[in-house]
């Protein structure tokens, strides 16, 4: 996953409020002062109760946002919105597959464009988040032709 300070050792099966633990602390870098089931609500919001009897089905949501190595609390939040983005989508062309009056499948199939929008959108902003807002731009070729003069590197031109 990460470094050793980072990995989660617990199973999401079977060490239920420990797995939940090591993912606040160890993985996001949630604050002692934030206790964990705050944490945890923050993170899938309403679409799971945070109850014991779903620490479970939690820890395995958890461990999905967990395999894209989310850094802090904000890109597990992100992560869980393109998570629910995406199943509402796919729920809207399966609505749309099923129908058969064109009206109901234009309007399942606009709403599914506009989720998919959505969560491209999501994505750009998460890897944008992940690089600092920094650009990257990166060449794959460069020809140099005889007798000319090729800089590789950061070059900075000053005053």
């Amino acid at each position: 996953m990460k470094s050793d300070d980072k990995a989660i050792s617990a199973d999401p099966g079977l060490d239920l409020a420990l797995y939940q633990e090591q993912f606040c602390r160890h993985l996001i870098g949630l604050p002692d002062t934030i206790p964990v089931h705050k944490g945890i609500e923050q993170i899938v919001g309403d679409l799971i109760p945070v109850i014991p009897e779903n620490y479970e089905k939690i820890n395995f949501f958890l461990a999905f946002v967990a395999a894209q190595s989310p850094k802090t609390l904000l890109e597990a939040q992100l992560l869980v919105q393109l998570h629910a983005s995406h199943r509402l989508c796919m729920q809207m062309l399966r609505n749309a597959a099923k129908e058969t009056w064109p009206d109901s499948i234009e309007k399942y199939t606009n709403i599914a464009m506009k989720l998919s929008r959505g969560y491209k959108q999501g994505i750009e902003a998460l890897a944008k988040y992940r690089r600092d807002g920094k650009q990257h731009l990166y060449i794959e070729r460069i020809n140099v032709e005889k007798d000319a003069q090729a800089l590789i590197g950061n070059i900075n031109r000053g005053g």
